[in-house]
């Protein structure tokens, strides 16, 4: 029965965690609130794109504008402002097109394609009926490479899995039942697959890298993940291991509730934190830079 309510509490517990990652994640839109003559709209920017395979030198950058009713005519115009990043180069103009999606304005805007893990900053200006004009808050956008649908189903599928057993496993220690090893070793096993076999692959087709994260870079997604496994490893080995102290025996279990908590506060540092940027200047890709504008943040 007790490993009946630790699979429900270790499910709750990763839905969460996955809800969390999706919502802070840049395949996940930043979203803002642009008021304009009178009607808030629910704008929503694109953090990442993907590069197209055709070797076009232009690609479709699509910014949506929620709203009730038919509050989109209170928008006369806009006009989308972009620029490299990072560069202290002027911002370029762009007069988009406009369409329609049920109740959501599409504001389509064609930018240059950047280099794999380029990134450009860019914002919008809106002209309301008023005459008045209103700017979003600038964000940033990073370009990556097509990658195959299989490969990173797989991957996400087996880090979703990873993180469940490594909660199951952390809680199941409060039982004492000498499986929580197996459940464990599958913790480990899972993880290893997701994170060091697929998720190499997964930036190598993204970006072009096999692995960014120590000690070759200071890549956050790499290094939480290797962070997470080599906790795991130690607590695994602590508890196979035989030992004489009877107290350590009786309390080396909780080694894997450590674990779990350790793994749990690695994967709620946003994905792609430090990750792959290109830079302009050597023509190469570097991590783990701290640039504190990766956010979007207000025009001064």
């Amino acid at each position: 029965m007790k490993g009946i309510y630790s699979w429900i509490l270790a499910v709750i517990i990763t839905l969460t965690a996955v809800l969390f990652q999706r919502n802070t994640g840049p395949s996940h839109p930043a979203k803002q609130l642009i008021e304009v003559d009178g009607t808030s709209f629910k704008a929503s920017f694109p953090r990442s794109l993907v590069r197209p395979r055709d070797n076009a030198s232009l690609v479709q950058l699509t910014v949506e504008l929620g709203s009730t009713g038919n509050s989109q005519d209170r928008i006369i115009g806009a006009i989308l402002y972009y620029k490299r990043f990072p560069d202290s180069e002027n911002y370029t103009a762009v007069v988009p097109s406009f369409s329609m999606d049920k109740e959501k304005l599409l504001v389509n805007c064609m930018v240059p394609v950047q280099p794999t893990a380029g990134k450009i900053s860019y914002y919008l200006q809106l002209l309301g009926k008023d005459g008045a004009t209103i700017n979003s808050q600038v964000s940033i956008l990073r370009f990556r490479d097509h990658v195959p649908s299989s490969v990173l189903m797989l991957h996400i599928l087996l880090i979703f899995f990873a993180f469940l057993f490594s909660n199951f496993t952390g809680i199941y220690a409060f039982s004492g039942n000498a499986r929580t090893n197996r459940f464990a070793l599958a913790t480990i096993l899972i993880l290893f697959a997701g994170g060091f076999i697929l998720g190499p692959l997964v930036q190598k087709y993204a970006f072009g890298v096999w692995w960014s994260g120590w000690p070759l870079g200071g890549d956050m997604t790499d290094n939480k993940t290797l962070i997470a496994i080599l906790v795991w490893i130690i607590a695994y080995i602590l508890n196979k291991i035989p030992f004489s102290s009877p107290v350590f025996c009786r309390w080396r279990r909780y080694l894997y509730l450590t674990a779990a908590l350790i793994t749990i506060a690695a994967y709620s540092i946003p994905h792609s934190t430090a990750g792959s940027q290109y830079d302009y200047q050597t023509g190469t890709i570097i991590t783990g830079e701290a640039l504190s504008t990766q956010r979007s943040h207000k025009l001064q």
